[in-house]
């Protein structure tokens, strides 16, 4: 089977190692997505992207986990089949349009999409309340032994930066508190930490 970075730049994700597109640039996720999913490859996962955009990286997933059933949630909707409601570009593919830093939004999407997702992967918004709010309405929905994944974490440095929201925690400063509770908590079996990328394996206990 190809690997993940193969199959990246194939749909033309900018998580893959090279990426010809003329905006934005490789972020190589795609190397350590690869390295931390493959157990999963083969399964029935329930995988849920914040950040459907034009759909690069959701054909990313398809492709990846073949008998996986992907939903992507984005603030925009209806500019491409892949952020259209009823579109149905892939028959194992939804979408719900909503604003993720809404508590709202999340309640109603859990109730209608359901919980007990496996993978949670957060390309969205990357602004701190987005970020922290998505955390903790998602977070106790991902079944135990789930991975929860935050991509483009760089946009957290600088105090000029306008991706750090007024009244709410740095998300980096966020993440690196969950570090104790690898200890303290019971509640996260690791987290692991590459360029610009998190990703957190909850207890499998839990």
């Amino acid at each position: 089977m190809d690997s993940l970075d193969t199959i990246a730049q194939r749909c033309q994700t900018d998580r893959a190692t090279v990426f010809t597109r003329t905006w934005g640039k490789p972020h190589g996720y795609s190397v350590h997505y690869d390295r931390l999913f493959s157990p999963l490859r083969d399964q029935p996962v329930k995988l849920l992207e914040i950040g459907a955009a034009s759909g690069e990286g959701i054909q990313m997933w398809l492709q990846y986990f073949p008998k996986a059933q992907v939903t992507g949630v984005d603030v925009v909707s209806k500019t491409n089949p892949w952020n259209t409601p009823g579109s149905n570009p892939d028959p194992r593919y939804r979408f719900c349009q909503g604003d993720q830093s809404c508590t709202t939004f999340w309640a109603c999407f859990l109730a209608d999409f359901g919980k007990d997702w496996d993978i949670i992967i957060d390309d969205g918004g990357h602004y701190s309340n987005q970020i922290i709010t998505t955390f903790q309405c998602l977070w106790p929905e991902l079944r135990p032994g789930g991975l929860y994944a935050i991509e483009d974490l760089g946009v957290s440095y600088g105090a000029g930066s306008v991706f750090l929201t007024d009244g709410w925690p740095n998300h980096m400063d966020f993440l690196k508190s969950k570090l104790d509770e690898i200890n303290c908590a019971d509640s996260i079996e690791w987290m692991n930490f590459s360029k610009e990328l998190a990703v957190i394996k909850k207890a499998s206990h839990v």
